[in-house]
C-alpha cells in the first residue's frame, strides 16, 4: 500500500487533532525562555533553575492526573480542560516577578498543560486503528517537530521585543487548542467511575510484563535522549566548536524527521514492530560513541544523523506498540503510567549525567551506548508479543 493511500485512511478527526497540535506546539513559546525572563526579573541563575525545575516537577503529576482524567472524563474534554486552565495560568505567569512565584506558577502550568498528554495519545488509539497506530504517530510526530522547528524562531524574534508577548501567544495557541478540542474531537472512550481508579489500573499494569518492560525501556531511552540537550552542547563548546553551529546540528534532527520519518514508517511498515523498535534503542545510544572517535564538526553531525535514524525507528512504533499492550478502558492512565518513565529518565540524566560528563565523560558515552543496548533486549524479551 502507498503512502498516499495509508494517509487516506487515518480518520478525519484525527487530522484534527494533527492540526491542532500544530498550532499548539508552534505556540510553545515561554518554556524554551523561562529561564532568561526570570533572571531578567532580577532572580539569580540558581533561583531560575528551581523554578524552571518545577515546571518539570509539575509533569510527574500530570502523568497521574491526566491519564486518570482521560479515562474518567474523555479524552477532547481532558485537552480542553488543560489547555484552557493553562492558557489563564500562562498569562498569570507573565505577572510575577519574585521566583518564589513564578516556581509556585511554573509547578501549576506544568501540571496542568501536561496533564493534556495522556488524553492527546489515548485519542489517537481510539480513533486510529492497530495496523494503522505507527503511520499515525509518525504523522503527529512529524507535526510537533515541524511546529517546533518553527516556533522557537518566531518566538526570539517576540522575545526581543517583549517577554509579555511571549506568554500572550503561548496562551492564546493554548486556548485555540483547548476551543478545538471542545467542539471538534470526539470524546473517545470512556472508563465507568467504579474502574476508572488508578489502583483499578496498577493491578492491570503489575501484571502486564511487557508494558513494564517498556517502561523500564524508556527509562533508558529516556536517559540517552535528555544527554543531547545536557552534555551534547557542552561537549560541541568544549571542542572549540562555535555554539552557532551547535545550533545547525541540532536543528537537523528536526529537519530528518520532517522530511524521513513518515515515509520510513510506511516502508517498513511490515518490519516486526518489536525488532525495529531495539533496532532504534540501539542506534540512538550506540551514536554517542562516535565521540570517542571524533570531536569535529563532522563527528557531531555524523552522531546527530545515526541518533535520528534511530529515533525515527523507534518512537513512532513505541507508541503504537504500547498501545498494543494497554486494555481498551485504561488507555489514558497506561500512558499516563509511562510518562513516570519519561520524567524519571529525564531527571536522572540531568541530575547525574552532566556531573558524570564532567569527570568522565568517554564513561558517560560508554553508558549511552550500553543503555541503548539494554532497552533493546528488555523489549526483545519481553514475553507478549506484538498484536496487530
Amino acid at each position: 500500500m502507498s503512502l498516499s493511500s495509508q494517509l487516506r485512511l487515518l480518520p478525519r478527526p484525527f487530522w484534527v487533532l494533527v492540526g491542532a497540535t500544530f498550532v499548539n506546539r508552534f505556540g510553545v513559546f515561554v518554556v524554551p525562555f523561562l529561564t532568561l525572563f526570570i533572571t531578567r526579573n532580577g532572580n539569580t541563575a540558581a533561583q531560575a533553575g528551581y523554578a524552571a525545575a518545577a515546571y518539570s516537577v509539575g509533569g510527574f503529576v500530570a502523568a497521574a492526573l491526566g491519564g486518570w482524567l482521560a479515562d474518567r472524563l474523555g479524552r477532547n474534554i481532558t485537552m480542553a480542560v488543560s489547555s484552557l486552565a493553562g492558557a489563564a495560568c500562562m498569562l498569570a505567569m507573565s505577572q510575577a516577578v519574585d521566583w518564589r512565584a513564578l516556581a509556585a506558577l511554573a509547578f501549576l502550568t506544568g501540571m496542568i498543560n501536561e496533564a493534556g498528554g495522556p488524553a492527546s495519545a489515548a485519542l489517537v488509539q481510539d480513533l486510529v486503528p492497530a495496523e494503522h497506530r505507527v503511520i499515525a504517530f509518525a504523522v503527529q510526530r512529524f507535526a510537533v517537530n515541524l511546529a517546533w522547528s518553527l516556533g522557537p524562531a518566531t518566538a526570539g524574534f517576540l522575545a526581543e521585543h517583549s517577554f509579555f508577548w511571549l506568554f500572550v501567544v503561548d496562551a492564546a495557541t493554548s486556548a485555540f487548542f483547548g476551543v478545538i478540542a471542545w467542539l471538534f474531537l470526539p470524546r473517545g472512550r470512556k472508563t465507568p467511575r467504579e474502574q476508572a481508579g488508578w489502583a483499578y489500573a496498577w493491578q492491570s499494569i503489575r501484571q502486564n510484563h511487557a508494558f513494564l518492560a517498556l517502561f523500564a525501556a524508556c527509562v533508558c531511552t529516556a536517559w540517552i535522549f535528555r544527554q543531547t540537550n545536557t552534555s551534547f552542547p557542552l561537549h560541541f563548546e568544549r571542542s572549540g566548536l562555535s555554539l552557532h553551529l551547535c545550533g545547525m546540528v541540532l536543528a537537523l534532527n528536526g529537519v530528518m524527521i520532517c522530511l524521513m520519518e513518515v515515509p520510513l514508517a510506511s516502508g517498513l511498515r511490515q518490519w516486526p514492530v518489536k525488532q525495529v523498535l531495539a533496532l532504534g534503542y540501539v542506534l540512538m545510544g550506540a551514536s554517542f560513541l562516535v565521540f570517542l572517535a571524533s570531536g569535529s564538526l563532522t563527528g557531531f553531525v555524523v552522531m546527530m544523523i545515526i541518533f535520528t535514524v534511530g529515533e525515527m525507528s523507534a518512537f513512532s512504533r513505541q507508541q503504537a506498540y504500547s498501545a498494543s499492550l494497554a486494555p481498551d478502558d485504561m488507555r489514558g492512565r497506561y500512558v499516563g503510567f509511562l510518562s513516570f518513565a519519561w520524567c524519571a529518565g529525564n531527571t536522572a540524566s540531568s541530575a547525574f549525567g552532566m556531573a558524570l560528563y564532567d569527570r568522565h565523560p568517554t564513561i558517560l558515552w560508554a553508558l549511552n551506548a550500553a543503555l541503548g543496548v539494554v532497552a533493546a533486549v528488555l523489549i526483545l524479551s519481553s514475553r507478549k508479543p506484538w498484536r496487530e
